[in-house]
């Protein structure tokens, strides 16, 4: 039965030959090694042999790139077989039957979509928040196309959405940023160890505040939170006690009550319920509310 550490060199090793740039040995061991996973020669071999006959991916080697490629049917295949082997990293249950893939993955239906990346990140910067280790990695922005390189002092990990985001202090533009984990590449965990500060980490914290990921402290450094009361259909409330808007949330009868910091992002939240959804305060939010539901209705004239 391959054993977790096996699994772990097993997708490491996938999951950097997918990037289709022909990694060289050398190249592949030093990926490695930023994950704290280093082997020898004969390791590797037996490891590019047992992906070959576990998973039905042919590692080939070209000699003209000096570099290795994955050769299979389809990309979508190796997308949900790199998401299996992820999930068989941290589940004993998937690691007994990994010999046995060809018969679950017919029961694993993956979007072709970036959710399921970039969680490989999470603990090892959960490490650096934990030990105040500073971390550098190449972040793709979608719009430009290109990546920029980024070291930062990582203070948050946070999940939206089914995607997770890292919030961190970039002291070069003596700022937070927030960074998607899936867009993130050649993370490297530093030595250099930063000082979390009390105004900094105030900053952080209130990064709980809101739904969602737009919180700027830069632009509006003392943003209130308030009180948001959301009246709501009988056919929704069963919805919202199990997949609650905020972790303020408090229902009583048909109305839900938030306490946060209101954004944009939170009015699409309410605007995603549409008639089953009511905003009875702040007068503000309403407003917005109404706003928006005027010029979508003049969509439809």
């Amino acid at each position: 039965m391959p054993t977790k550490n096996t699994i772990r060199r097993h997708y490491l090793i996938i999951r950097r030959i997918l990037r289709n740039d022909y990694p060289s040995k050398h190249i592949l061991l030093e990926y490695m090694k930023q994950y704290d996973v280093e082997v020898g020669e004969r390791t590797f071999q037996r490891d590019l042999a047992e992906i070959r006959s576990n998973f039905d991916i042919e590692i080939i080697y070209d000699e003209k790139r000096n570099g290795y490629f994955a050769e299979t049917d389809t990309t979508f295949e190796l997308d949900k077989l790199l998401y299996f082997i992820g999930l068989a990293e941290s589940s004993d249950i998937a690691l007994s039957t990994m010999r046995d893939k060809n018969r679950l993955l017919q029961y694993l239906a993956v979007s072709p979509d970036p959710r399921a990346k970039g969680v490989e990140h999470i603990g090892w910067l959960l490490r650096a928040i934990q030990r105040q280790t500073v971390v550098c990695f190449s972040h793709y922005n979608y719009q430009s196309g290109e990546a920029k390189d980024y070291t930062v002092c990582p203070y948050l990990l946070k999940e939206f959405e089914g995607m997770w985001y890292l919030f961190a202090f970039v002291d070069k533009l003596k700022s937070f940023r927030t960074f998607g984990l899936d867009r993130m590449r050649n993370l490297i965990i530093t030595d250099n160890v930063f000082q979390r500060e009390p105004a900094l980490e105030e900053t952080a914290k209130r990064f709980d505040d809101v739904y969602g990921l737009v919180y700027e402290p830069d632009n509006n450094a003392t943003a209130p939170i308030e009180e948001v009361r959301l009246k709501v259909s009988s056919s929704m409330l069963p919805y919202l006690h199990s997949l609650p808007i905020h972790s303020s949330q408090v229902i009583e009868g048909d109305v839900i009550t938030l306490h946060l910091i209101i954004n944009p992002e939170l009015e699409n939240r309410i605007m995603s319920y549409g008639e089953h959804m009511e905003v009875l305060s702040p007068l503000s939010l309403r407003k917005n509310i109404k706003t928006r539901i005027q010029k979508m209705l003049s969509n439809y004239k």
